[in-house]
């Protein structure tokens, strides 16, 4: 490895290292070139480690989303679409989802369903720090709409109901995203 390319690896570790995953996509895509996964694999370590010793449940969380995310760049390359989760779902959820659009920046248009809070707004300005915090700072966040979803003893998923401050999303592809998830499950839009 020539001294350019090898500062260029450098570089694009530290951005992979710091969550500027956005710049460390440029360098991959503009250098063709890929992070080894043993390198992957040693900052993963590093994170997990640092998740360990953590006492507070927000940060957890955030690098335990991290870390996740980073597995799947080792996984399957430089694809945001890949990098970031298409569906956040606990199982056993009943409460509100939010259909969003992320695009800008290295995100060419990724819908994706998230979940979590009370308010449709909330999980919204959620999303937009979960994006920001995985390092892509030039990628916007738009909703597409809100619904509720109700797991039932019986197994099945219902997707029901509106946002007051969204409006309706689309029932039928918020079910097909929930689906690649839960292919076990009867999703259901009422």
């Amino acid at each position: 490895m020539h001294h350019s390319e090898s500062m260029m690896y450098k570089n694009m570790l530290a951005c992979i290292n710091s969550f500027e995953f956005e710049e460390a996509l440029r360098i991959s895509r503009e250098n063709n070139v890929m992070p080894a996964a043993e390198d992957i694999d040693q900052i993963i370590k590093e994170f997990s480690l640092q998740r360990e010793l953590m006492g507070s449940i927000r940060p957890f969380h955030q690098m335990h989303r991290r870390i996740k995310a980073l597995k799947r760049f080792r996984d399957h390359g430089c694809d945001p679409k890949k990098i970031i989760e298409k569906v956040v779902l606990p199982g056993g959820y009943s409460g509100k989802i939010l259909m969003v659009a992320i695009m800008g920046g290295e995100i060419d248009n990724l819908v994706c369903l998230r979940s979590g809070d009370l308010w449709h707004r909330e999980i919204l300005r959620n999303t937009e720090n979960e994006i920001r915090d995985l390092g892509f700072p030039n990628s916007i966040v738009h909703e597409l709409g809100g619904a509720h979803v109700r797991f039932e003893k019986n197994n099945d998923i219902v997707i029901f109901g509106t946002s007051d401050d969204f409006g309706s999303c689309d029932k039928a592809y918020a079910s097909k995203l929930i689906k690649q998830v839960f292919e076990d499950r009867n999703v259901m839009v009422l």
